[in-house]
């Protein structure tokens, strides 16, 4: 499988397993949708999380340095929802790579950095125009440009690195079980932070298919 398919999966698993815990989960998120750095991470408070004009988003801080990043909306939430009005996390640096390792996949063990870094090759080989705008958005410059494109190319932003769409699953779970090599289904589920019903359908679903 390419590379940058595997880093792809690798990313949409951090994000899937690590559901088991809400605010680790929350701290993830805001990593793979704003490609904040451990001292942004550990910066953030409720009053930084936002709706301007109509679009979530954070104003992350880094020493004198601040940026505003649009935010997707399931983020957004999930950020309201774990925040008590101080700093939303309460970790050092040594903790939130021991969070993402913890959720990174056996043979492919992500730190922060390294999970923002993927998420930049990522965004930057969608990127399909002169303009950097992946630049952008880690500068905070150009915002209304940067929105729009997340909004069309960010696939945490239209839902496809969550597991909420069936179809989406489909594809995450047939390569989970390429990639992960697990078939067992209650395994798959568990790990995965999904139902053992909706996981058996849909690799029934991957099995009828393949032997079509």
């Amino acid at each position: 499988m390419d590379e940058l398919l595997i880093k792809e999966f690798d990313i949409r698993y951090i994000n899937a397993t690590s559901r088991k815990n809400l605010k680790e989960h929350a701290m993830i998120r805001l990593i793979i949708s704003t490609l904040a750095t451990p001292e942004e991470i550990n910066n953030l408070t409720r009053k930084d999380v936002r709706s301007l004009k109509g679009v979530f988003a954070v104003k992350l801080k880094s020493g004198r340095r601040i940026r505003i990043a649009p935010i997707d909306p399931k983020t957004y939430k999930i950020l309201i929802e774990v925040s008590k009005g101080g700093k939303i996390f309460e970790y050092s640096k040594v903790e939130m790579d021991s969070i993402v390792r913890k959720y990174s996949p056996a043979n492919r063990v992500y730190d922060v950095v390294s999970l923002r870094n993927a998420v930049i090759k990522i965004l930057r080989d969608c990127q399909f125009f002169e303009h950097d705008y992946v630049r952008d958005l880690l500068n905070g410059r150009n915002f209304e440009e940067v929105v729009k494109f997340l909004n069309d190319m960010h696939p945490m932003f239209s839902g496809v690195w969550d597991l909420d769409d069936d179809e989406v699953a489909e594809d995450f779970i047939e390569n989970y079980m390429i990639l992960i090599g697990e078939r067992d289904v209650k395994r798959i589920a568990e790990d995965i932070c999904e139902s053992v019903e909706r996981v058996e359908s849909i690799v029934k679903g991957i099995s009828s298919r393949i032997m079509r």
